[in-house]
């Protein structure tokens, strides 16, 4: 990156894929060039704007809806930053860098869609769940290693999934409580915590997070909060 980060690295960047050197590099970039960090902030900006216009089942205050629609609209970031121009150059980079730590990976999209389609598998007749599985041949195939799950969890299927960043592994699961759960594996370096964070997203949450070049996500029907603590001991035994 010495003439400045590329395209490609500045969208890797919002989706929250590069590695903690390639941030720094990315963040060090948009302190010295605010124009550029109000551009950055502008594409996710409408990013989030369309993602939070389509949460159907999910309140959102009108003020946000408002200004959501006014953003997915927009033609151009100046729009967004024009009422932020009186800002000084590191604020307007502290304004961006603090949005990026908020905003999951890309994988984390993938994981939802994974789980969903899982459950209408599930749901399906003419859909065969497969619970059984290789774990070497999983791993000589597409460089994922199988985890182990709790005692009390029944895997109930296991489908490579297809992504934009590569073939991905879900497992979907079955607590002893009943809770259908997936858990989503990929091979891929990104901006992901290593200790698991999780969001709500319409009827799921997810609780994502890495290890090393690993990227893991858990996905069911409760709270944020419940997610969390699960994917805290899944870490704690995968580390």
């Amino acid at each position: 990156m010495t003439d400045g980060p590329s395209d490609m690295e500045i969208d890797a960047y919002i989706d929250g894929e590069l590695d903690v050197e390639g941030r720094f590099a990315v963040e060090d970039y948009l302190r010295r060039h605010p124009e550029k960090a109000a551009a950055v902030l502008g594409d996710m900006g409408r990013r989030s704007a369309l993602q939070l216009l389509a949460r159907g089942r999910q309140p959102v205050p009108a003020h946000l809806i408002e200004a959501a629609r006014s953003l997915s609209a927009a033609p151009a970031w100046r729009r967004l930053w024009a009422p932020l121009g009186g800002l000084a150059a590191a604020g307007m980079a502290a304004l961006v860098l603090t949005i990026v730590i908020r905003t999951p990976p890309a994988y984390v999209d993938d994981a939802l869609t994974s789980h969903r389609v899982a459950l209408l598998r599930a749901a399906m007749d003419s859909q065969v769940e497969a619970p059984r599985f290789n774990a070497q041949e999983i791993r000589r195939a597409t460089n994922i290693a199988v985890p182990a799950v709790p005692e009390d969890w029944t895997v109930t299927d296991v489908q490579l999934f297809p992504t934009e960043r590569g073939p991905a592994l879900l497992m979907a699961v079955q607590t002893q409580e009943g809770d259908r759960l997936s858990i989503f594996l990929q091979r891929r370096k990104n901006g992901a915590p290593e200790q698991p964070d999780a969001i709500r997203e319409g009827a799921q949450s997810v609780a994502y997070w890495r290890r090393g070049d690993m990227s893991y996500a858990l996905v069911g029907e409760s709270e944020p909060g419940e997610m969390d603590a699960r994917a805290e001991v899944l870490a704690r035994t995968w580390s």
